[in-house]
């Protein structure tokens, strides 16, 4: 019996070593930058790009820019709260065999098993508030582009913010606080969730008198990509827009309606995942 807890404990070993190959934090779902780090710039100037494309003035045709005046008149500004999240787990569970002849027919067989898992997990957030009127003036003024970066990642892609402005925008209600200016806040999450798992039988082998199977039992990777979008009017709402080559004032206060309101959909979006799980199926 010594010789099958040393043979076992040597397979545990082998197991754990199996999953711990790269004991480091999982990866983000993020490309890297020219230090190989990495980097969510492409999905900030996706942001900042399709908020651009709603209030150019080049294309009014356009069904992007439908909805300019109605974010330029109103200074809206764009609370945002970007989180990345990532998650893998391994699990192994290795077993040993006692095997001695008892005669031609007969067999005893004495057997052990384990189980061996790990699951580490990684996250970044980071709060963001962007200006439609400032990015179209920077745009008109030729300071900055908002060029579309290339789609390096999930969020660096299409987000359709554009829809969240539509469906406000034709919204009565909406239009009706716009005018007494007390709740004119509107807002949306997406999301991407990236699964990526593999499971399969691991290796069997007999020596004289011990065989032994180590099963993997899954291996899994889960990469969670959320963008949290809070529309609020700024201090400028009602007001003119400067004329071309005028003194821009850059730094603006703390927009609290959006952040208060970016909570609200924080929130809301936790209860309803708590109430997703709590679903029997």
């Amino acid at each position: 019996m010594r010789d099958i807890r040393r043979l076992f404990a040597g397979a545990a070993l082998f197991g754990t070593a199996t999953i711990c190959a790269g004991c480091a934090v999982p990866f983000y779902d993020v490309p890297l930058d020219e230090f190989g780090q990495p980097t969510v710039k492409s999905i900030v100037e996706r942001i900042q790009c399709e908020l651009r494309d709603m209030v150019r003035n080049d294309r009014p045709e356009h069904p992007d820019s439908f909805h300019r005046l109605f974010l330029l008149n109103n200074d809206y500004e764009v609370v945002v709260a970007l989180s990345l999240e990532v998650n893998d787990s391994g699990g192994l569970a290795p077993s040993v065999s006692y095997v001695t002849p008892l005669a031609t027919a007969a067999t005893l067989t004495l057997g052990a098993n384990a189980n061996l898992s790990k699951a580490r997990s990684h996250t970044f957030s980071e709060n963001l508030q962007l200006s439609t009127r400032q990015i179209y003036l920077d745009w008109r003024d030729g300071i900055k582009p908002y060029d579309c970066p290339v789609a390096d990642t999930n969020l660096a892609g299409t987000l359709g913010i554009k829809d969240l402005v539509s469906m406000a925008a034709s919204s009565d209600a909406l239009d009706e606080e716009l005018k007494g200016g007390a709740k004119s806040v509107f807002g949306g999450i997406v999301q991407f969730v990236v699964t990526k798992s593999i499971s399969a039988a691991g290796p069997s082998f007999q020596i004289v008198r011990f065989r032994n199977i180590a099963a993997l039992g899954s291996l899994s990777e889960v990469h969670t990509d959320k963008i949290t979008l809070a529309f609020a009017p700024g201090a400028n709402r009602g007001k003119r827009l400067p004329p071309p080559g005028a003194r821009r004032i850059l730094s603006r206060p703390p927009n609290d309606a959006g952040f208060q309101f970016l909570q609200q959909l924080m929130i809301n979006s936790i209860s309803s995942e708590l109430i997703r799980q709590s679903i029997p199926r």
